[in-house]
């Protein structure tokens, strides 16, 4: 970096990641200014503002793009900003200013607050901060409300359940899948179906591996079906004669469908060790338990986060009914 760039760096608080391009928390403290700042402003506005205010630095337009959109992404999941479609493409403008506590040592402070910390893409200070903004606190509960796997079976056609867990939307999606569209298994190759078990999730191309596998016994299944330059997240029915499947309508609920699947099979999605406050997800975690976890904890692995005890307890309370047997407990690493 030029002594020029260097100045400019300094002037707008500009840190670079390992390969030289902005770092993630650069440019989502950037974002949040600019939205906090303009109160609505248009994609194509913002990311112009972008690019300009980091071309001393030479930054590849590639590497800018997927930078900018995994900060939208971290700033929408997190609650800090709302998207809107307009006549003229995306639009974005600031959530209203709260904070969201778990009764730990931090709150995370989100919405259209003038405030910056340093700790990453979510701002997070200790409860009684006076340098941060006074604004209202609500629970970690209330912030991520009802599980999102509830949600998802009632909109599917489901009847709603105070107890339960995810294995019920497994359930239901079982039976559309039975009554769903017919498949060929053929070929063989182009289709991976989540039927092993084992703390490894594993990956389902090229070759499958940890609890994936080929078509290889009958049932229902999660499975990923290559069709074409397109891959399909579906639940898959196998019979001796024929197969029918049926296609989630996003792929949301399609994890939330594999944390089903797996709880139907007796095995954990959660390890939790409260010794180190470490949780580890087994399955992809939906998009509601990446935000619970953004908000709340340090990732340490793809799957893998630092979080608090009351931090957690909020987490698996999403995910085991109210009266049922938890999937983890925090009081040692756990499996059921």
């Amino acid at each position: 970096m030029n002594s020029v760039a260097k100045i400019w760096a300094d002037a707008i608080n500009y840190v670079s990641d390992e390969s030289g391009a902005p770092s993630l928390e650069t440019i989502v403290r950037h974002i949040r200014v600019a939205i906090v700042e303009n109160g609505f402003i248009p994609r194509s506005r913002l990311t112009s503002g972008l690019k300009e205010a980091y071309r001393p630095f030479g930054i590849n337009a590639t590497t800018m793009r997927d930078q900018i959109e995994e900060a939208l992404r971290l700033l929408l999941l997190a609650g800090d900003i709302d998207q809107f479609a307009t006549a003229a493409g995306r639009a974005y403008t600031a959530t209203y200013p709260r904070r969201v506590g778990w009764g730990g040592a931090l709150v995370a402070v989100l919405g259209g607050v003038a405030f910056e910390s340093e700790n990453g893409t979510v701002r997070r200070v200790p409860p009684n901060d006076v340098s941060a903004p006074l604004t209202p606190e609500v629970s970690l509960a209330d912030e991520l409300g009802r599980p999102d796997w509830r949600t998802a079976l009632v909109s599917l056609g489901g009847t709603d359940v105070v107890d339960g867990d995810p294995s019920t939307l497994f359930s239901y999606a079982s039976s559309l899948a039975v009554s769903g569209e017919r498949f060929a298994l053929e070929p063989v190759e182009e289709i991976a179906l989540l039927s092993k078990h084992g703390d490894f999730f594993g990956k389902a191309e090229p070759t499958p591996s940890g609890r994936w596998t080929r078509v290889a016994g009958l049932g229902i299944f999660p499975a990923i079906v290559r069709t074409g330059y397109q891959s399909r997240n579906v639940v898959l029915h196998v019979t001796s004669d024929q197969a029918t499947l049926w296609q989630p309508p996003a792929r949301d609920i399609w994890q939330w469908i594999v944390i089903g699947a797996t709880l139907a099979q007796g095995d954990s999605v959660l390890r939790y060790d409260a010794a180190i406050g470490q949780l580890t997800f087994l399955t992809p975690p939906p998009r509601q338990l990446e935000r619970a976890v953004r908000l709340t904890g340090m990732q340490k692995a793809a799957w893998t986060w630092q979080v608090e005890p009351n931090a957690f307890a909020v987490i698996e309370a999403l995910i085991h009914s109210r009266s049922g047997a938890c999937t983890a407990t925090p009081t040692a690493v756990s499996r059921t």
